[in-house]
């Protein structure tokens, strides 16, 4: 029997690998994402006696290859009802008035980069509660998360113990005893999950796929992963293709500071909601007058 040889890449082999991935997807890993990418790679090469050349040939021709390297590329670090004070503006303005406003019609809302769905159960959970009907779209690049996103089951560490707890409540009633969270179909229905590749956002492939005439956005913990033409791109193409006028668009905290003017069309307004922020969508008389 011929013994597996181990692999290990030179930092150049390493360099090329990142640089495909980067390109696919637009994601800049860190140094410490990098080192999980490393081992996965190493992991394929050993296990099926591929070079690292003729892996990366593979690659160019093997979609299925691709996708499993992509899947092994991305973070997917979330739990439920994240950046809770978010999901209190949804909570205490923006679902009851519209429910005011327009009864039974279903918020068309988009968790885009939704790794395993904690976020996108999160707003059909809340919105449930509110008596609001919602139309939610679950999108990430990783076929796997999506997967899982389908499934409605979670473990017990999808909840924190400190940010979301204004909102652990909602979830008990669909803890089991082994401690995982498992959704009725009454939660699972409103969601419906679509793969989407933001590096490629206004490719008219991935255009003809995009949510529409979406009354809420949460796009957040990505940009911190792109570089600022890509977000320049990603925020044009949502605010002129996916958002209706009066529409929201939240990003993560955190994210702020990289999202300038540089990168924010003039389409999109930055609000700021006590301690919350987000952007509206202008109407595009409103963007007229301005210049």
């Amino acid at each position: 029997m011929t013994q597996k040889k181990d692999f290990s890449l030179s930092q150049d082999e390493l360099d090329s690998f990142i640089s495909l991935v980067t390109r696919t997807t637009g994601i800049i890993p860190r140094e410490s994402h990098k080192t999980g990418i490393k081992t996965y790679i190493e992991k394929i090469l050993s296990k099926n006696s591929f070079s690292p050349s003729e892996y990366k040939n593979l690659l160019g021709t093997n979609p299925k290859l691709l996708s499993e390297l992509i899947n092994a590329s991305t973070v997917n670090e979330t739990y439920f009802f994240r950046e809770e004070k978010q999901f209190s503006i949804l909570k205490e303005k923006i679902f009851p008035q519209w429910k005011a406003s327009f009864g039974t019609m279903p918020i068309r809302v988009w968790s885009a980069a939704c790794s395993y769905g904690e976020e996108a159960y999160s707003i059909s959970l809340l919105a449930h509660e509110c008596g609001v009907t919602a139309d939610i779209t679950a999108s990430d690049i990783n076929s796997e998360v999506l997967e899982h996103c389908k499934s409605g089951i979670f473990l017990g560490s999808s909840i924190r113990q400190m940010d979301g707890q204004s909102f652990k409540n909602l979830l008990s009633a669909y803890q089991r005893e082994d401690r995982r969270v498992e959704f009725s179909d009454q939660i699972k229905n409103p969601i419906h999950t679509k793969k989407i590749n933001l590096a490629q956002i206004d490719s008219p492939e991935t255009e003809s796929i995009l949510p529409k005439s979406q009354n809420i956005i949460f796009l957040r913990n990505v940009f911190i992963y792109f570089s600022q033409e890509l977000r320049a791109r990603i925020l044009r193409t949502i605010s002129e293709k996916c958002m209706c006028d009066g529409g929201i668009l939240f990003v993560s905290m955190s994210e702020i500071a990289q999202l300038d003017s540089s990168v924010v069309p003039p389409s999109l307004e930055t609000v700021m909601d006590g301690k919350v922020f987000y952007f509206t969508k202008k109407s595009a008389a409103t963007v007229k007058q301005e210049f």
